[in-house]
């Protein structure tokens, strides 16, 4: 048995809301139909799973649905061996993501597109600066934050970590991070058409 827990939390222009009531369910990639477990978030936007793996790594991802925001997919940095407490879900209107991409980012989404939104960080779970994302195949733009908001200008990770990759093919793509001197694993996840996914590269 393992533990996944964390908060459901809408981003917006101003901060972020808990969210009391969002859907987060649990799927193995070898069966996106069939949810492992399911739980709703508390009013403070808090949500645990107990998951049985049968000594089995969970090779999966958690869907977080709520009303009036997008459907959003975390993926973890690799397959789940272990209880795993930083499966914080960050979700967002659709006029947010306009924001991001079109106006902050300088980059028309394309909504038969996907949009991944990556969080580098080292072993120790702390957020990485200076580091570079990729995808494969290629995102149409990659951005990244700098003082704690999205912009064009912006070329590697700041503090927080954070970087976005933008018009991806919807379907399987390998997400990938570096900096000189540093080693971090690449990874699959599924981007998928007006939705977010999130995941993290350790």
């Amino acid at each position: 048995m393992i533990t996944v827990s964390g908060t459901a939390t809408e981003r917006g222009a101003t901060g972020s809301t808990p969210l009391n009531g969002a859907t987060i369910a649990a799927y193995r990639n070898s069966d996106p139909n069939t949810a492992v477990v399911s739980a709703m978030t508390d009013a403070s936007g808090m949500y645990t799973l107990t998951i049985s793996t049968n000594g089995v790594a969970l090779d999966g991802y958690l869907k977080a649905t709520y009303n009036g925001v997008l459907d959003t997919y975390l993926y973890p940095p690799r397959p789940l061996v272990a209880d795993f407490a930083g499966a914080s879900v960050f979700m967002v209107s659709a006029n947010t993501l306009d924001l991001l991409s079109n106006l902050l980012c300088r980059n028309q989404q394309d909504l038969a597109k996907g949009v991944i939104a990556v969080l580098v960080s080292d072993a120790a779970d702390m957020p990485v600066a200076g580091a570079m994302v990729s995808s494969m195949p290629a995102a149409a733009k990659y951005c990244y934050n700098s003082g704690g908001n999205p912009s064009q200008n912006a070329t590697m990770t700041d503090t927080d970590g954070i970087g976005y990759m933008l018009n991806v093919t919807a379907g399987e793509v390998t997400v990938s991070a570096s900096k000189s001197g540093s080693t971090f694993s690449s990874h699959k996840v599924n981007a998928r058409a007006n939705s977010l996914t999130t995941t993290i590269i350790q």
